[in-house]
């Protein structure tokens, strides 16, 4: 029966996980850049407005300085104001109306209405000046994102085309190779005690007319039974068909090391 191969579950997960991360940060930091961050600069912009100039001349007389800074401040609020939220524009014709004129009614109107805004996003904190451009930061994770989801489609169709048949040809996503083709294989590597630990799941077949095949045992599910049945074929006193290493008998330990 042939062997094949699947994503490893320690490699896909992984790569899934971070691919999702990163584009929940990538959106996180959109959401932030284009709505959290501009409409609290807007509230709180608006709840100083209301509390250092508008809140102070409703407690004076008519013709106050206070009233004379609010109204100014207003005006200049007014000039500056898109337009888009004509509740806003509404509520500010109500202030400067309110703090230019000495009507009972209308200064009562324009209190409460400062009430209800200072209760709604009086508490507001500014951002920082360093918020905005900090989330480019977690925008820059969303393409991120993407290229996790293109490296795991793109390694999971190689995972479906390594292939061991029974009578030994071997199909990888570099080729195929029939067992006369395939002349060694490398394990110097696999389930090595030193060096790089990441190179311990690699072993490479060394075939006609191409350069060695890296077989990852770490990316790819059941490659080791590839690797094992090619080395004890080559190796078959070193090797099992499962790669692990033939265990020496008790007698060869000790001719090897000399004991009685």
């Amino acid at each position: 029966m042939a062997i094949t191969t699947s994503l490893a579950t320690r490699y896909w997960l992984k790569t899934v996980v971070m691919a999702i991360v990163c584009i929940v940060l990538g959106v996180w930091g959109i959401v932030d850049y284009v709505v959290v961050i501009p409409n609290a600069i807007k509230e709180s912009s608006r709840a100083k407005l209301q509390r250092d100039f508008i809140q102070p001349a409703f407690f004076v007389e008519f013709g106050a300085e206070e009233r004379d800074n609010a109204s100014v401040a207003i005006t200049v609020a007014i000039e500056e104001d898109n337009g888009l939220d004509e509740e806003w524009m509404n509520t500010l014709v109500l202030f400067r109306e309110s703090v230019s004129s000495s009507d009972g009614a209308k200064l009562r109107e324009a209190q409460a209405m400062l009430e209800k805004n200072l209760t709604e996003y009086g508490d507001v904190t500014p951002p920082s000046k360093y918020d905005l451009p900090m989330q480019w930061l977690f925008i820059i994770c969303l393409p991120f994102g993407f290229y996790y989801f293109w490296a795991y489609s793109k390694m999971k169709n190689k995972a479906n085309a390594y292939r061991l048949e029974d009578d030994n040809t071997l199909s990888t996503p570099e080729g195929t190779w029939s067992s006369e083709e395939i002349q060694d294989i490398d394990m110097e590597r696999w389930i090595s005690k030193s060096g790089k630990a990441r190179t311990t799941w690699t072993a490479k077949v060394i075939v006609e007319n191409h350069a060695p095949i890296l077989l990852d045992d770490y990316i790819f599910k059941d490659m080791h039974l590839i690797i094992g049945k090619l080395a004890h074929r080559f190796y078959p006193e070193k090797w099992t068909p499962l790669a692990r290493r033939v265990k020496i008998t008790t007698e060869e330990t000790k001719k090897d090391t000399g004991e009685e």
